[in-house]
């Protein structure tokens, strides 16, 4: 494992240096407060119902820059807000496949905010560091190295990282690689993993067309 991403691994924390950017200082400041391409709305707490429905789902009450972007088109918060509720806290998906997607398209997209936003959610669903290298580093579709991936991630979790590349990079994806996580998965949650994959790659698109704290053009980070 070390020696498979060894050689990755320094680059990434060259490019992160490179740009002034310290990984463990990303890591500790989940949200940075940097400007957008819009301006953040973050309405007083009890003026306004849709911002304190979205502050009810946050940790200590605190709305996101993500969320503030948002504020600005109060009914697409709204959808946003509803839709994400259903799709990360009321799933009945395996919490570690869950960030795993999440992270991923993270990755595929170099849509560092929502890695930020997720790495310690991941951790916390079970990720270990090496999994966390692996999401961070594994090529696409694992090309050249599954074998080594999947003595990392598992069978599962192959399962979910291939069907997250293929439907972030192609949309189209393979039976195959449809039938390969189905093993795993009932339909419902099948259903679920679908709409992670593809409302995380929304997330990514909106967060990095808006420069969303401004990390636009910051990488991905490295996990410690």
């Amino acid at each position: 494992m070390v020696r498979l991403l060894a050689p990755v691994l320094l680059v990434g924390c060259l490019f992160s240096a490179a740009l002034g950017v310290s990984i463990s200082s990303l890591l500790k400041s989940r949200d940075d407060n940097l400007p957008a391409r819009v301006p953040y709305v973050f309405p007083a707490p009890g003026t306004d119902p849709i911002a304190d429905k979205i502050r009810s789902r946050r940790t200590n009450g605190t709305l996101l820059d993500l969320d503030g972007a948002l504020l600005n088109a109060p009914l697409i918060a709204s959808g946003w807000d509803a839709l994400f509720s259903a799709i990360r806290d009321n799933s009945t998906l395996p919490g570690d496949m869950r960030e795993l997607f999440i992270l991923r398209i993270a990755v595929v997209n170099n849509a560092a905010y929502e890695w930020i936003q997720h790495e310690s959610v991941g951790r916390s669903e079970g990720l270990t560091l090496d999994q966390l290298l692996a999401i961070r580093f594994a090529p696409p579709f694992l090309k050249g190295n599954e074998a080594n991936y999947t003595s990392i991630l598992g069978g599962p979790l192959t399962a979910a990282i291939l069907f997250a590349d293929w439907i972030t990079k192609s949309v189209h994806v393979p039976d195959e690689v449809f039938d390969r996580l189905a093993q795993f998965l009932n339909d419902q949650q099948m259903v679920e993993a679908t709409a992670t994959a593809g409302g995380y790659n929304f997330v990514s698109r909106f967060v990095v067309a808006l420069n969303v704290d401004g990390k636009m053009d910051v990488p991905v980070p490295v996990p410690e």
